[in-house]
């Protein structure tokens, strides 16, 4: 008959490795906290007036030097489009992003906006929400657009505003 050594630690050890494991982070979470300055061009139909009006707005850009962790994250090239009640000096609207990493991994995004206006009539962008697919699924984003007017008087006529551009700052951050 073999000898069979039992320990009562055994069933403490057992019941301390489960409670450990219900409490890890899942396996895919990896640990970003990123800045990523960048610029970002918009497109508006229709044209966005003084009056707010339902709008689709697309936009695309690149982002880089990314600074922060992980530190193989050099850039990122940038797509969204969305629909939502905008006009010149306020809206809401979601945008649906999509970020195309450096070393060839995707994030996909889901944020809605807060606009603000500027003395110069500059348009503030500043989009917040959460990585919902991809790398990083799960973290919190923040994009700041500064978008300047071409078209100065733009938001005064029928046609109304129908692109901007400017410099940007993205920021993800999560575990």
């Amino acid at each position: 008959m073999p000898l069979v050594l039992r320990s009562r630690r055994a069933p403490l050890f057992s019941a301390f490795v489960a409670t450990l494991a219900l409490f890890a982070a899942p396996a895919s979470a990896e640990p970003v906290l990123l800045t990523c300055p960048g610029i970002v061009q918009a497109q508006y139909s229709p044209g966005m007036t003084n009056a707010p009006r339902v709008i689709t707005a697309t936009g695309d850009g690149t982002f880089g030097p990314c600074v922060g962790v992980p530190l193989s994250l050099l850039s990122a090239s940038f797509v969204a489009e969305g629909t939502g009640t905008l006009s010149c000096v306020s809206g809401t609207n979601r945008l649906d992003s999509q970020l195309n990493w450096s070393d060839g991994s995707v994030s996909h995004l889901d944020t809605s906006v807060l606009i603000t206006v500027r003395p110069l009539g500059e348009v503030v962008a500043t989009y917040s929400g959460t990585v919902v697919g991809g790398r990083f699924q799960g973290a919190s984003v923040l994009i700041t657009f500064v978008l300047a007017q071409t078209q100065a008087l733009g938001c005064f006529t029928e046609e109304g505003v129908t692109a901007t551009v400017g410099p940007t700052v993205l920021t993800i951050t999560g575990s």
